[in-house]
């Protein structure tokens, strides 16, 4: 994010997430403008009712576009998804701010959109370090009611989410929603590999994906890697699970509503790059970009293996036993 001294908030690819943050900024009395797609950005203008998760509906209204051309030189701060993107941004602009959204949202239909659980932003200076605008970005976020924390440590929280977001793809490909694949002991056999083998390329980059160990933090990516490995008792009572109440990833989202843009190149594709360049085999990490991708080319819908059979395939194509 880009700090001026007039501030307004400009969100690029609105989606659920960033439609939520920013409609609720924009009720707080922030101005925010959303680039979305055509039938999202007429939402917004219109109004999409928020339904949290403790049971209070909110009505979110505010400025959207559909191309970014539309925005004018003064607009200000703006929020975009990934890792890189500060890495880009400072190449041009001398003030690049750090944003992590520990945020599960879900709209699937344009006027309606849920929020199975909580969330927390955390905001700083990338690629470290703390200010005054990075503490006025979060006092904004936390007069719209969302739980904001300043944090000089914001771009290792980020990969560490990255991590985490590796098993969008698992899930799209399988058809799990959050809660289920939780409750799955083969579900989450499978997500530990994904995961594991993420951190295996990170750390061997040297990527920090967690802050010091005494500061607060709302992703603590090893420890929640750690308990992938806990044993638990399997569910079957998903299908009573109402609608607003599962938490769905992007990456699902967009499969299950026929979009052609896919997030997997800038997660599982980033791991995949990394351990090619430090010759890291990738299995489950390459084996998923890849079926992902065929997905979205060829408009199928979420669900195309269950998790014992994509392990399957990804062991029977790398050529080796999992343990």
């Amino acid at each position: 994010m880009s700090i001026a001294k007039s501030r307004r908030y400009v969100v690029f690819g609105a989606g659920a997430v960033g439609a939520a943050i920013g409609g609720l900024l924009a009720n707080a009395g922030s101005r925010v403008i959303c680039v979305a797609r055509p039938a999202h950005a007429e939402a917004l203008r219109r109004g999409i009712l928020l339904k949290k998760e403790d049971g209070e509906d909110v009505l979110l209204k505010t400025a959207a576009v559909t191309d970014a051309s539309d925005l004018s030189p003064e607009d200000g701060d703006s929020a975009v998804r990934g890792a890189r993107n500060e890495e880009i941004a400072a190449r041009r602009l001398d003030a690049v701010y750090a944003g992590l959204v520990f945020l599960s949202a879900v709209q699937l239909e344009p006027s309606v959109i849920s929020l199975p659980q909580g969330g927390t932003v955390a905001i700083g200076c990338y690629p470290v370090g703390l200010d005054d605008a990075s503490r006025d970005l979060c006092a904004d976020l936390s007069r719209a009611g969302l739980e904001a924390t300043a944090s000089a440590h914001v771009m290792a929280m980020k990969w560490g989410k990255l991590v985490a977001n590796l098993n969008n793809a698992t899930t799209t490909i399988t058809g799990y929603w959050l809660e289920q694949a939780m409750s799955d002991p083969e579900m989450r056999k499978l997500m530990l590999k994904v995961r594991e083998e993420g951190l295996a390329v990170l750390d061997a980059a040297g990527i920090a994906v967690e802050p010091p160990a005494d500061e607060p933090s709302p992703i603590r990516i090893r420890e929640m890697t750690e308990k992938l490995r806990q044993p638990i008792r399997p569910r079957n009572d998903f299908a009573s699970l109402p609608e607003e109440r599962r938490t769905y990833s992007s990456m699902w989202q967009d499969l299950y509503l026929g979009r052609k843009s896919n997030e997997a190149e800038f997660l599982n594709g980033e791991i995949v790059t990394r351990g090619a360049t430090l010759d890291i085999p990738t299995p489950y990490n390459s084996t998923l970009l890849e079926i992902v991708n065929r997905m979205f080319e060829e408009g199928l819908r979420p669900g195309l293996y269950g998790p014992r059979e994509l392990d399957d395939l990804v062991r029977s194509r790398s050529g080796r036993l999992a343990k």
